[in-house]
């Protein structure tokens, strides 16, 4: 259990450091700003504690604000989407199966990469759709919003997959 929650720290630090000194200082585009930190919260175990898991949101999105001056941008959006992502568990997964094939979170090879690539897209738009309305916090950018989030989400879903494939070579 210590060197699970270990290896989630570190995976975590690591995320956080290619986000700010990395993602943050690279400019990809005016219109893709993607957010790989947020894998942390979709490779917590199933068995964690719901509150457990919006605590490690928090955290992680604190210390993201802390970091890079966002005032609660980053820590608002990723409790929301730790709160829904864990509805969304219950509610369109069958965890046991999941666990049973060996896994403590939801994989590729759980049911092909359909179901994958749909579930964590939707989550991964509905967190940044979250952050970037409060960033812009206006309804005229309604449509730059859209834009950025759509974008952002499919950068951000190919860095997880990366991460994903080196995580099952080693």
């Amino acid at each position: 259990m210590f060197l699970d929650g270990l290896r989630y720290f570190l995976v975590g630090l690591l995320l956080i450091g290619l986000q700010f000194f990395l993602i943050q200082e690279v400019n990809l585009a005016t219109w893709i700003k993607p957010m790989p930190y947020i894998f942390l919260i979709f490779i917590l175990p199933f068995e964690l504690n719901k509150y457990a898991v919006l605590f490690i949101s928090f955290a992680l999105g604190f210390v993201l604000d802390s970091i890079g001056d966002t005032y609660g941008l980053h820590a608002a959006s990723c409790v929301s989407l730790a709160f829904i992502k864990h509805h969304a568990d219950r509610t369109f997964l069958n965890i046991e199966a999941v666990q049973l094939q060996g896994n403590s979170f939801l994989t590729p090879s759980f049911k092909g990469f359909s179901l994958f690539a749909s579930y964590t897209l939707v989550l991964v738009f509905i967190h940044h759709l979250i952050f970037f309305s409060l960033d812009y916090f206006k309804f005229t950018a309604f449509f730059t919003i859209l834009a950025i989030s759509f974008l952002s989400t499919l950068v951000t879903f190919l860095f997880m997959l990366l991460y994903l494939s080196v995580m099952r070579k080693n």
